[in-house]
């Protein structure tokens, strides 16, 4: 039985404008280009660029799944509710453990990528891990206060980050150094170090890369609870989400590659975007931009512990966990209207995360649990419209965006998972383990109320 009666519940007070700034916010482009893409950049030259036009298309079907989902099962606690609400509790529960994950897994990535730009900002050598240490301590601090206050800091950190996008994407066309045509004919370096054709098999190893660097669209359905209406607009917010991310990372990743003075010796580069802006830029500019991309990540860990904050308070309320843990979570803070101690509740093993030696590691590890979750999505939303819910937004060309979803989710899992490591196996069994313990208590988990859906 949920336990929504035993909580205050959260302010009503964000638009679909909020939403979406949050949401982007929690994207974060710049980082999302700076941090993952410098992946695709080394493992594909200039086919990175397709690995990200596939990956946008992809990212549309996963989006579409999203918007008809978060319209059809509005509550904080996102995904997870959504399963349970189609399939019931043990595949909720699976799902429930997949998206902690992501939101532990992510602000440690980010964080941990963060410290060369601060340090080039600054002409510093400050230790990274103590860098993404303190990001992490203020992060999440800064994310217990209001909600519009969030909504404005990282709307307002967002508006910094395009403009360092768009100077970027100018300074890369104008001063083009390749052919449009290495686009659709991509190069990198070969073993001799010189340019060498790239095949269709390591672009699409590098679509995973990309997906990721597109992901957290669908963190507006996690406001579905502060937004003013609910429905239709958490729809609008997901797809307004998707589009801004794909236009202002596809255009300054296309930059980079036409400004690359070579493309052979940018995949060889341990970071391929400074070898290019350094190239395009003087060096005053090439650390104006550095500290914008540093600005740039910090905001995007804001704004997805307040979304994890959320995610954790829903999970308090549906009565997930024993009843002391439920009861913390639920807690809302008596100024600030925000669930505190679900938002602080993962601050110790995110910042425990940033110690981890390889940045490569973590951002492989959350590829594999982004694709389980997007595969769990598309599933729901090929399976939803059979059920007694109400779908106040339907997307157009139904089943083949959750279809796409499906197929495009379990190639990309299979050409991640292929490659793993062992540790990463036993880390998706552990959790899958997890979630069948956790399935045979007796505790039921997030109980669709049939009277709230008739309210709305």
């Amino acid at each position: 039985m949920s336990q929504e009666a035993s909580s205050p519940g959260l302010r009503r007070s964000l638009s679909v404008t909020d939403v979406v700034l949050i949401t982007v916010s929690g994207v974060t482009p710049a980082s999302s280009i700076f941090v993952i893409a410098p992946f695709a950049l080394q493992g594909a030259g200039s086919g990175a660029f397709l690995a990200f036009a596939l990956a946008a298309a992809l990212a549309v079907a996963f989006a579409l799944c999203y918007a008809e989902l978060g319209a059809a099962h509005p509550n904080a606690g996102g995904e997870y509710v959504i399963i349970e609400r189609v399939f019931g509790r043990a595949l909720s529960l699976q799902m429930y453990l997949l998206i902690l994950c992501l939101l532990l897994f992510i602000p440690a990535v980010l964080a941990t990528g963060a410290a060369p730009y601060l340090n080039s900002a600054l002409g510093t050598r400050l230790d990274g891990a103590e860098v993404a240490l303190a990001m992490i301590v203020l992060c999440f601090g800064i994310a217990v206060l209001d909600i519009k206050l969030n909504a404005w800091l990282t709307g307002s950190f967002l508006l910094l980050e395009l403009a360092a996008l768009a100077l970027i994407a100018w300074l890369g066309f104008s001063e083009a150094q390749q052919p449009a045509t290495v686009l659709w004919q991509p190069v990198k370096a070969a073993a001799d170090g010189g340019p060498s054709a790239v095949s269709a098999a390591t672009i699409f190893a590098m679509v995973g890369t990309a997906v990721f660097a597109y992901n957290g669209f669908g963190g507006a359905v996690y406001f579905a609870e502060d937004m003013r209406e609910s429905g239709r607009p958490v729809a609008r917010a997901v797809l307004a989400a998707l589009s801004i991310v794909v236009l202002v990372e596809l255009i300054p990743v296309t930059a980079l590659i036409l400004g690359a003075p070579s493309l052979a010796e940018m995949s060889r580069q341990a970071d391929p975007i400074n070898y290019v802006l350094s190239h395009l830029s003087s060096p005053t500019l090439a650390r104006v931009i550095s500290g914008g991309i540093f600005l740039s990540v910090f905001n995007a860990i804001i704004a997805i512990v307040v979304q994890s904050g959320r995610f954790l308070y829903s999970s308090g309320r549906d009565g997930l966990w024993p009843a002391p843990a439920n009861r913390a979570l639920q807690r809302i803070h008596p100024r600030f209207d925000t669930p505190w101690v679900a938002t602080l509740a993962l601050a110790i093993p995110s910042a425990l995360l940033t110690f981890h030696s390889s940045l490569g590691d973590l951002a492989s590890f959350t590829v594999i649990i982004l694709m389980l979750n997007y595969l769990l999505l598309a599933l729901a939303a090929l399976r939803s419209r059979l059920g007694l819910h109400p779908h106040p937004y339907r997307m157009p060309g139904w089943p083949w965006p959750p279809l796409l979803a499906v197929v495009g989710s379990l190639a990309l899992l299979w050409a991640v998972l292929r490659d793993a490591p062992a540790r990463d196996w036993w880390i998706i069994g552990g959790i899958a383990l997890t979630g069948l313990l956790l399935a045979g208590r007796k505790q039921p988990v997030a109980v669709l109320i049939v009277e709230e859906q008739k309210e709305r």
